[in-house]
């Protein structure tokens, strides 16, 4: 069998977690819909790694009178629960000689608390590739681009395997073959069937 190239996203694939902000606002009793639009506006230059999260900590105390000094709520609110499931579906497709590699919007917080896990669900990938080390994140084609060239793969021979409807438009708009994983496991297992014993 001719050997491929998959890219699985993790948050809402291989970890699945809720957002932290949804804690923050409920121990501080703010107003969620507020903070999330604030949220937004920082979060793309945080995941390309061109903002710490530390100005989004310094923008919300000012912004909502709260001290955040011994609360880094990206990590204090971040709970994910690892999907046992896929680190299998990783491994199965390491053992037939694939290659399976992360491609992952995040920014270093979550990064290293993922990485400091144990055992950390990232230690089953062939290579990680975070957008935070990238300065690049999806939907950017670049992002998927960079990751099959570094790879070394053609992006037919490429499978990205993400939760998230509009990255799943954009690798394939890149011509890689794409799945959106929606905590269906079987549908997943048939998809992959070619590929795992």
């Amino acid at each position: 069998m001719e050997k491929k190239l998959f890219v699985f996203d993790i948050g809402g694939v291989v970890v699945i977690h809720d957002s932290p902000i949804v804690g923050f606002c409920k121990k501080y009793n703010l107003p969620y819909e507020e903070v999330r639009n604030d949220w937004k506006c920082y979060l793309k230059p945080m995941l390309d790694g061109y903002l710490e999260v530390d100005s989004f900590y310094r923008m919300l105390e000012l912004n909502y009178d709260v001290d955040l000094s011994d609360d880094p709520i990206m990590v204090t609110y971040y709970n994910p629960k690892v999907n046992t499931f896929m680190l299998d579906v990783i491994s199965r497709l390491r053992a037939n000689g694939h290659r399976v590699v992360s491609g992952s919007n995040t920014f270093a917080p979550h990064w290293n608390y993922l990485l400091d896990m144990n055992p950390s669900p990232l230690g089953v990938f062939d290579h990680l590739y975070a957008s935070h080390e990238m300065h690049l994140s999806k939907p950017n084609p670049a992002f998927y681009r960079y990751i099959y060239r570094s790879e070394g793969y053609a992006p037919g021979d490429s499978f990205f395997i993400d939760d998230a409807e509009e990255n799943i438009r954009t690798a394939e708009s890149v011509g890689m073959n794409a799945f959106r994983y929606t905590q269906d496991n079987q549908a997943l297992l048939n998809y992959l069937k070619p590929y795992i014993s």
